[in-house]
């Protein structure tokens, strides 16, 4: 089987910070993320969001490099990074893996401002979200990078949402390709 091109070098809008937005699920149109949004929703069995227990790394192999799994801790007032794939590593340029949003704001100060009130709302409403655009990267690497995301909830109707799961794909600003380190992050809550 050919390898996937999850990293596309070619520059699709000049860089803007300001230029991500949130956009409907059906608008997403990259193969990676259509795929984890229809194994989620086969996932779903009647409900509104999966249970975090259905999330295996069998299931989620092809797509590994492309995930990022958030434990949602004390109903969202934090967010640890349990499992970060390595297109966020090399998109961000280094791994949350095992950090907390509170934790990241000296690492990626953009990033950090950016991201809680998105999670926040995965968590409030139980729906999923796709956003599409410039995103600056961290503080030890400079220049912004495209991406394209989408947050999925996970839980249980009487716990609520406890964990997100985030499919990701990104394109550097100044069309260099990132060295693929392996996949980092761990399955175990």
């Amino acid at each position: 089987m050919p390898a996937r091109s999850d990293i596309d070098v070619t520059p699709a809008e000049p860089p803007n910070p300001r230029a991500s937005r949130m956009i409907a699920l059906d608008q997403v149109d990259n193969a990676v993320l259509i795929e984890g949004i229809a194994l989620w929703r086969s996932l779903c069995a009647g409900h509104s969001y999966p249970s975090r227990t259905a999330i295996t790394a069998r299931l989620l192999k092809p797509l590994l490099r492309n995930t990022t799994l958030l434990r949602v801790v004390d109903g969202g007032r934090d967010y640890e990074y349990r499992v970060v794939g390595d297109a966020f590593v090399m998109a961000h340029g280094r791994s949350f893996q095992g950090l907390c949003w509170s934790q990241i704001q000296r690492l990626s100060p953009g990033f950090y401002a950016y991201i809680k009130p998105i999670y926040d709302q995965v968590v409030q409403t139980g729906m999923p979200l796709a956003t599409r655009g410039w995103i600056e990267r961290g503080a030890e690497s400079k220049g912004h990078v495209y991406c394209e995301y989408v947050y999925l909830p996970l839980g249980g109707e009487e716990t609520g949402v406890d964990h997100i799961l985030i499919f990701a794909v990104y394109l550097r600003q100044d069309g260099i390709e990132h060295v693929s380190p392996a996949i980092i992050g761990s399955f175990a809550d």
